[in-house]
């Protein structure tokens, strides 16, 4: 790097993606400059729960990434930067009704299509998991997943001191030219012949035809009591039926139970299309409340000590963006991961990093990724050109 601001590399959104990213360009040998318009994982990987759950995700494209990726966070986690972030834990998922047991089928046949890398432990009633409730027809207990606070893993990617940090600075406008990207800040400008986007929801203010909205969900959080009780997160099937069904229609509300190490109960989520983090209501978190209590009635004895809305950047068909802006040589994008993005960071941040330096994705991983690009919108590309 120069005076003048120019780096190999420039990383919008110091999120989870776009940290994994850009130390996966300083691994590569490149001049990085993390650039976020608040600070590390101020947005949607500072309020999520932490799960690196491949058994949430969207079967498909979205479940095969996120196998690949827990996989390597693994790795990561055992010499790497995640070795302080992400620990292994059990998971559980949970039911009651005809509805979710078929989503709970329907987990069980992906999970065997997937591998082993995620594996069904016990598949029973409530006496799986004892201090469960009457709320719980049906219970699996999973084996392979973990838990990885978006703040810890931020932290983590950021412990290379080849990334240069750059914060707070919103980002006003970008010009690409044959040879490089500059990347107007207003008080200084930088340049890179490769920018990569993560910027969550702020995507649509430099590229607005991306059909990128915000979701929120609210949650909320109890007073400390004894750790370890709930060795995992409990799951609703419901959740698993949010992803591929209209929420409004849900025969019961989508709630996960995650035991924080602070012995908190840390609950949640709805998923309301709107940006206001500030918006809670009552009548919502009482509905929480009530399935959450429930299924784990220990969490009757706790107080609720805050309630909070997190929000995240989703896609109009339930797919993140990864791959070349459209009309663009220099400037790929990694958005829209809606709550996926924990468990995908690594995996993508990695991928993301081979694309902007011109080198294919790993082969096994091709397809998949190909399904996330930005031309599978017809009507943007068109428009672009």
């Amino acid at each position: 790097m120069d005076n003048l601001g120019r780096y190999d590399a420039i990383v919008l959104g110091a999120g989870v993606v776009g940290a994994s990213t850009a130390w996966h360009l300083a691994q590569a040998g490149l001049s990085v400059a993390l650039v976020d318009a608040e600070g590390p994982a101020a947005a949607a990987s500072g309020a999520s729960d932490g799960a690196v759950s491949v058994a949430s995700k969207k079967p498909g494209p979205l479940a095969r990434l996120a196998t690949a990726s827990l996989v390597y966070t693994r790795a990561l986690a055992e010499t790497g930067p995640l070795a302080q972030a992400y620990h292994p834990r059990p998971s559980y998922i949970f039911g009651t009704g005809p509805d979710e047991t078929a989503a709970m089928d329907a987990l069980i046949a992906k999970l065997d299509a997937l591998g082993d890398a995620v594996r069904l432990r016990r598949d029973g009633g409530a006496g799986v998991l004892p201090g469960t409730g009457p709320g719980v027809e049906r219970l699996l207990e999973l084996t392979g997943e973990g838990h990885m606070p978006g703040y810890a893993a931020v932290a983590g990617y950021l412990s290379d001191p080849r990334i240069a940090r750059i914060w707070p600075a919103r980002v006003l406008g970008l010009d690409e030219t044959d040879g490089s990207v500059t990347v107007n800040l207003g008080h200084q400008r930088l340049s890179a012949p490769r920018v990569i986007a993560a910027l969550g929801t702020a995507t649509p203010v430099l590229f607005p035809g991306l059909p990128v909205l915000p979701r929120a969900g609210q949650l909320f959080v109890t007073d400390r009591g004894q750790p370890g009780a709930l060795p995992g997160a409990l799951t609703s099937a419901a959740y698993l039926l949010a992803k591929t069904t209209n929420p409004a229609v849900l025969p019961r509300p989508p709630v996960v139970i995650d035991p924080l190490t602070t012995g908190q109960y840390l609950v949640g989520s709805t998923r309301e299309d709107h940006a206001d983090p500030t918006r809670v209501d009552f009548a919502t978190l009482q509905q929480l409340m009530i399935r959450a209590a429930e299924t784990w009635p220990a969490l009757r004895a706790r107080r609720v000590i805050r309630a909070f809305a997190g929000v995240r950047a989703a896609v109009s068909d339930s797919l993140p963006i990864v791959g070349l802006a459209p009309g663009s040589a220099r400037i790929t994008l990694a958005t829209g991961f809606e709550g996926d993005g924990i468990c995908l960071s690594a995996v993508i941040g990695r991928e993301v990093a081979r694309m902007a330096t011109g080198m294919a994705p790993a082969a096994d991983l091709l397809a998949d990724l190909a399904t996330l690009s930005p031309a599978r919108f017809p009507s943007l590309q068109e428009s672009v050109a």
